[in-house]
């Protein structure tokens, strides 16, 4: 979901005359405190009443299943499969057997024994609980064990056999009795991310997930379904309508009401009888397949109308209240003409105006003329809310005028960081919210089945919100998720602790067990007492993750999260090599450092290649287009600092602030908010340029410098960091030109957040820009933090042209992640050269990197030999012994390979 901020913007402008406050849901029955019997089983969501007592039940042997004629067949099914997880040799029968242990299922009206059971319990029956509600106990019964599990509803009864299936335990059923109903009537997802929307199977999958965790709604809208939004009016057919009619059938038996939510709003034409007639045709196919529940998404759609038939009925007189009566119209007459004659569950719509919970003209005109029975989605104070407060719905509530308030709630999205996995918990929620919304419907990420975590806590927290227990809730699921292996439970626990970082939280969590491991690693090293072993064992762990969690027992979550499973195995392999570097320094070892350097710098390149798949609204899936961020960053930083400790050992010179050129930014795309492009080069990189649009094909940003100059050196800040790709350009290539007519291409990008190019030889040039040569896969924005051109030094020389981008300069710059790369072979008279300003007392000069031939220094305007660059070699290091310094270089042996020279440090005397 994009924001509509900027529509929000334009709506906050005079205050409008505030109703009285809405009368606002409220529970049907009292709320008891959180259960606490001692020995109780765990059971999520929490129930609102546990204890112990009764009978415990075996269920080994036979076992007789006690229904009525109307019992849920869903619910018999699922009783008989926990019958046989636990031995049971189970007969279904309508009527008591008499002997031996019994089960009864069902409501007081469908299998009235069961109430005559309970009575002898002396426990009261589900029938005075909400819908959904249900009791379960155990005892009994005419000197024969008995366990009753009956529901207020068929909800209900289903409700009690995922109960049951939590509370067995191995054979047995304990002495428990339970009596419970949810506090919100709306409790499941909403399909309505941008993006490769879920597989037929991951929704399948999705309902059964959701009828075990007591969820009862699941909304179908994923944004790039092409037949929901760009191509609305289109029916289904052939192979598209068989998996919508399994789908529909799979959430039925699964007790979860399919919602059909249509996206309608980019294009069409609200007075239209045409559109009109297209909506009801379109919704009356889904309800042919069993769809009793419709919707209507107006969400980031284009603020104007698509017809003059609209723009002549409803006229802009500034106050938007043009937008707000025709989407009204429409949707009354989908409720009043369509929904109510079908018998169906009220209509459901998200407004344009979706986010804040402010007065403004077009809520309350949209409020005002709503059909009292329409319900209205929000989505908290943003777009993304780190928090939802009592204050702020009742807020809400009163300015969209509405009694049917409910969320959407955008976490665990991912789709506006699409590198991104989030495995945090839900938290922010305000425990009493279920007394003043309908419900709430967790908007998930692309990834359906790493999704799982978040909706067990938004099933644990929609069920019962007093009683929820982040932590609790997480735990858990995650233990649902891994299965019964120790060795994988723990794995799964390092692997979510990896993805912690949401970024709309005011306090964001980095990766905290990792980040606890590291801190104490650096306590003990700055110590000079290195204590490596919990961080290796981390370390360890988390790079077993991809062999380890392949034994997961639910092997979605696997395949989903691949991505990101090898990238922290390949960070985690990467650490290791730079513990044993910092290890190798402490003990002076410059050759193991140095090995243990580029070991890591391998790894770390790997966890730099594009892995995930994305797609755009054209419906075209592209492969392997994006770089998974895994680490909440813990494991960058560690490298970063690492790096730096290493190149303080090395005595590597800081190469300073970049040098900059002055120059105005412009953009072929245009601007969202207020993020111009003025902030690309205003040497602030907390500011930045946003388009409001997706990059496409020869889109560009681009600085003008003012007139004809050297340039060095290029560096196009992306997206919101330099080590996570989001919105950014995906493919591009950086040009330079001295009149903005003629382009040079220099270096190419893909899926790089920072375009950094390094020219061997200064160009000179007046414009400087980063152009895409392809559409962005995911229809992403761009972002560009920082748009740096810098002069060339004129210290650094080399008559060996190197790879595109990684001139003479990185091999002098401080920075031993960078290198200068040859493109060939040197020949006869190849060198690698830096000129000091001031000559200088040198004790010796290292060397990193590969390459052979000798490492030479000026003193007195004569270049002399003093080591050897031996091929195999990545440290070497050459004493220098009288006199001033003046320059330094490598002169390379003719015929061997290409060197690749990451650092050339003068170090001072010893």
């Amino acid at each position: 979901m994009r924001s509509n901020l900027g529509l929000i913007g334009v709506l906050r402008g005079p205050a409008v005359a505030v109703v009285s406050v809405l009368a606002l849901a409220t529970p049907a029955v009292a709320v008891p405190a959180a259960p606490t019997a001692a020995g109780a089983p765990e059971i999520h969501p929490v129930p609102q009443q546990l204890s112990m007592g009764g009978e415990p039940v075996p269920l080994t042997g036979r076992v007789t299943l006690v229904v009525g004629e109307a019992t849920d067949a869903a619910a018999i099914a699922a009783v008989e499969d926990v019958l046989a997880g636990a031995g049971a040799r189970t007969t279904v029968s309508t009527t008591s057997a008499h002997r031996g242990k019994e089960v009864y299922l069902g409501t007081v009206t469908d299998n009235p024994a069961l109430g005559e059971v309970l009575a002898a319990l002396d426990v009261e029956d589900a029938s005075g609980l909400p819908g959904d509600g249900y009791v379960m106990a155990t005892g009994r019964y005419e000197d024969r064990p008995v366990v009753v599990l009956n529901g207020a509803d068929a909800d209900g009864t289903f409700y009690a056999a995922q109960t049951l299936r939590q509370v067995i335990d191995g054979r047995l059923v304990p002495g428990v009795q339970v009596r419970d109903w949810p506090l919100m009537s709306i409790r499941g997802a909403i399909e309505g991310f941008y993006g490769i929307p879920w597989s037929h199977q991951a929704r399948l999958d999705h309902m059964e997930f959701y009828g075990e965790h007591k969820m009862n709604t699941y909304i179908y809208t994923p944004k790039d379904d092409q037949l929901l939004r760009k191509k609305w009016r289109e029916l289904y057919d052939g192979e598209d309508l068989d998996r919508m009619q399994e789908l529909v059938d799979a959430a039925n038996a699964n007790h979860v009401d399919f919602t059909f939510a249509l996206s309608p709003g980019n294009d069409i034409c609200y007075s239209s009888d045409e559109d009109f007639a297209a909506t009801t045709a379109k919704f009356d196919q889904l309800r042919k397949l069993g769809v009793k529940s419709f919707y209507v998404a107006l969400d980031d759609i284009p603020l104007r109308f698509s017809c003059d038939a609209d723009r002549e009925k409803y006229p802009n007189e500034g106050d938007w209240h043009w937008l707000a009566d025709a989407q009204v119209d429409y949707l009354n007459r989908i409720q009043t003409e369509y929904v109510e004659p079908n018998g169906l569950t009220a209509l459901q719509t998200v407004p344009t105006n979706y986010a804040g919970s402010g007065e403004d003209p077009y809520k309350a005109r949209f409020g005002e003329r709503l059909d009292d029975d329409v319900r209205v989605q929000w989505t908290g104070e943003g777009v993304f809310s780190d928090k939802i407060t009592v204050e702020s719905v009742k807020r809400a509530s009163t300015s969209y005028r509405t009694d049917h308030l409910y969320i959407w709630d955008n976490f665990p999205v991912n789709d506006g960081r699409r590198s991104r996995l989030f495995l945090n918990p839900l938290t922010g929620r305000a425990p009493e919210l279920y007394k003043y919304i309908d419900g709430i419907t967790s908007n998930p990420m692309i990834q359906p089945y790493a999704s799982l975590p978040a909706l067990g806590n938004y099933a644990d927290y929609t069920w019962n919100g007093p009683a929820y227990d982040p932590s609790r809730s997480m735990a858990a699921v995650l233990e649902e998720l891994a299965g019964e292996d120790p060795g994988v439970r723990s794995a799964l626990d390092a692997f979510a602790d990896l993805n912690q970082s949401w970024p709309y939280r005011a306090e964001v969590v980095h990766a905290p067990a990792l980040s606890d491991d590291v801190a104490g690693f650096w306590r003990g090293y700055e110590s000079g007492e290195p204590a490596t072993a919990p961080l290796r064992e981390r370390l360890a762990r988390i790079a077993a993750l991809p062999e380890t969690l392949a034994g997961m027992a639910e092997p979605g979550f696997y395949t989903d999260a691949r991505p990101w499973i090898d990238a922290a195995a390949q960070w985690a392999t990467a650490l290791g090599h730079e513990i044993d570097m910092l290890e190798a320094i402490h003990e002076g070892d410059g050759s193991a450092a140095t090995d243990a350097l580029f070991a890591a710098r391998e790894w770390i390149s790997r966890t730099k290649e594009p892995t995930i798949d994305d797609q755009g609204g054209d419906g075209v899936l592209h492969r392997d287009v994006l770089v998974p961020s895994v680490g909440d960053g813990v494991f960058e930083a560690f490298s970063e600092r690492a790096l730096a400790r290493y190149a303080e050992w090395l005595g590597a010179e800081d190469a300073g602030p970049v040098e900059r050129y002055p120059a105005t930014a412009t953009s072929s795309m245009g601007t969202y908010q207020d993020n111009t492009t003025a902030k690309m080069v205003d040497g602030d990189p907390d500011t930045l340029y946003w388009s409001n649009e997706a990059g496409r094909a020869g889109d560009w940003v681009q600085v003008d410098l003012g007139a004809v100059k050297e340039v060095g050196s290029v560096a196009v800040h992306q997206s919101d960091s330099d080590t996570e790709s989001g919105d950014m350009f995906y493919t591009a290539v950086l040009q330079h030109s001295v009149d903005g007519t003629t382009w040079t291409d220099a270096g190419t990008f893909s899926s790089s957040p920072v375009a950094a190019y390094t020219f061997d030889s200064p160009v000179q040039a007046r414009y400087v820009r980063l152009k895409a040569t392809a559409d962005n896969s995911g229809g992403q924005w761009v972002k560009v933090r920082e748009f740096v051109v810098s002069p060339s030094s004129g210290k650094y020389l080399s008559n060996l042209a190197s790879v595109p981008g990684e001139g003479p300069a990185r091999a002098f710059d401080g920075d031993v992640a960078t290198a200068y790369t040859a493109g060939s072979g040197p020949v006869e008279g190849s060198f690698l050269a830096r000129r000091l300003e001031d000559p200088r007392t040198v004790g010796s000069v290292a060397v990193v990197g590969t390459g052979s031939g000798s490492i030479q220094i000026e003193q007195d305007g004569a270049w002399v030999t003093v080591g050897a660059l031996e091929a195999g070699r990545r440290y070497h290091e050459a004493t220098v012994e009288g006199g001033a310094v003046s320059g330094v270089r490598l002169v390379f042996a003719a015929g061997s390979a290409a060197p690749r020279i990451s650092e050339v440090v003068l170090r001072g005397p010893s």
